[in-house]
């Protein structure tokens, strides 16, 4: 029984399983991350089942899932293990010793030139320290993604509801640019011939619209889509030598989309806005709040660059 419980027993160790176990849906996966057998973080479960007086998790096909009080309970046990790692001042951390990599990912290979100067700022302050980048795919795999040990921050594209477990700023914008081969053809010059023209457009999968699609539906304008690409990197290739335009971030000019010529687009689309994301777990981490304001100083260092 619950009540039966000496809840003083529950120590932090068993609470970052319960949380990793949440976020993976997987006791073997926690296992691996903690460099542990499984009976021994099944063992921390019970534990923790034993003290809240309820199963937890259930089976969900070949995983687990967490119970409705799993999930009830989860950001209270991020904030508890927050504030444990935050005993450790954060003023201690001496980034010139740190040989662990620093892992992010970002969404679009528009952010290059802002990963470069990241990795140039990290060279200098942690010389023992490497990058690890990763691309990020839809948005709704942020907590994915972020949950593993590998990947201290995310960029991601504004506008998603993250899971409270997830802590977020403003990291910066970008504008939208209609890119095509100027030896196959001119640059959009109306509505009209925005319409008519032969778009590429990049596809991850899934069947939400995109929210230039959205925005073209609002103005009663259906693109002629005559190519689809799996990234925004491989689209700008693939439209060389044909008279397929693209719709894409501006800032692609700068590497990806270098041999095209691009114009604005015929109606007013709102900017694309950037989150920076990390786990809450991180919030006070010494470690992860160096890398992050090195990860903000890189992204102004590169806009003010692009102009």
């Amino acid at each position: 029984m619950m009540q039966d419980f000496d809840i003083y027993r529950i120590d932090g160790h068993t609470l970052r399983v319960f949380a990793s176990v949440c976020e993976t849906g997987s006791v073997s996966r926690t296992a691996d991350r903690f460099q542990l057998n499984q009976s021994t973080i099944s063992h921390s479960i019970d534990k923790f089942r034993a003290a809240v007086g309820d199963p937890l998790f259930v089976k969900s096909g070949r995983g687990i899932t967490p119970t409705e009080r799993a999930f009830a309970l989860l950001p209270q046990v991020q904030r508890l293990l927050a504030d444990i790692e935050g005993l450790v001042a954060s003023q201690s951390y001496d980034p010139s010793i740190e040989s662990r990599p620093f892992g992010i990912a970002i969404p679009t290979p528009s952010l290059l030139s802002d990963m470069k100067i990241l990795h140039a700022f990290l060279s200098d302050r942690a010389p023992q320290a490497k990058l690890r980048i990763r691309r990020q795919v839809p948005r709704d795999r942020v907590m994915e993604i972020i949950g593993e040990d590998e990947i201290d921050a995310v960029i991601s594209v504004s506008g998603y509801q993250y899971p409270t477990t997830l802590a977020h700023c403003t990291y910066g914008s970008d504008r939208l640019s209609v890119f095509y081969d100027p030896r196959c053809r001119g640059p959009i010059n109306s509505l009209d011939d925005y319409a008519e023209a032969r778009h590429g457009v990049v596809s991850f999968g899934g069947q939400a619209r995109s929210e230039v699609e959205n925005l073209l539906l609002h103005h009663e304008i259906r693109r002629k889509i005559a190519l689809v690409a799996p990234t925004a990197s491989m689209l700008g290739g693939l439209i060389q030598g044909t008279d397929v335009v693209a719709t894409m971030p501006h800032r692609l000019s700068e590497y990806a989309y270098a041999g095209l010529a691009h114009c604005d687009p015929p109606v007013p689309f709102p900017p694309i806005k950037y989150d920076l994301v990390w786990h809450r777990r991180y919030e006070h981490s010494g470690r992860n709040q160096w890398f992050r304001n090195l990860i903000l100083e890189a992204g102004t260092s590169a806009r003010a660059a692009s102009g």
